[in-house]
């Protein structure tokens, strides 16, 4: 896919990263995951999503996916954002926010 440069330097130039995806503590393993703030523009978690899906493996939030449903821009934004996350290691925190909570849901399952 063509990745507008506009958009290309939106999610990757100076801005606020979070660097990793888990942390030890003592001797458990805290697992992060990174999602979508819920007042994040709509048409940015929507060149998020077309940015992410070019680069990681975004068939569960395709029709017929586990996690396709619901059908909205911010569930789908979340999917695509932490499937960067596992791939890039970073969050942009501009958009999203990091969680130890799993935002795993029926039989859609965040890694």
């Amino acid at each position: 896919p063509v990745v507008n440069a506009n958009l290309q330097r939106w999610f990757f130039f100076p801005k606020m990263f979070c660097p990793t995806n888990s942390a030890s503590i003592g001797r458990k393993q805290v697992v992060k995951w990174c999602i979508a703030q819920p007042s994040a523009p709509q048409e940015k978690l929507q060149g998020l999503i077309d940015y992410a899906c070019g680069v990681v493996d975004c068939s569960a939030i395709q029709p017929g996916g586990s996690c396709y449903y619901p059908n909205m821009i911010l569930s789908h934004a979340d999917y695509a954002l932490n499937q960067l996350y596992r791939y890039k290691s970073s969050c942009n925190l501009y958009i999203a926010t990091i969680t130890s909570v799993n935002p795993s849901y029926g039989s859609c399952m965040y890694s």
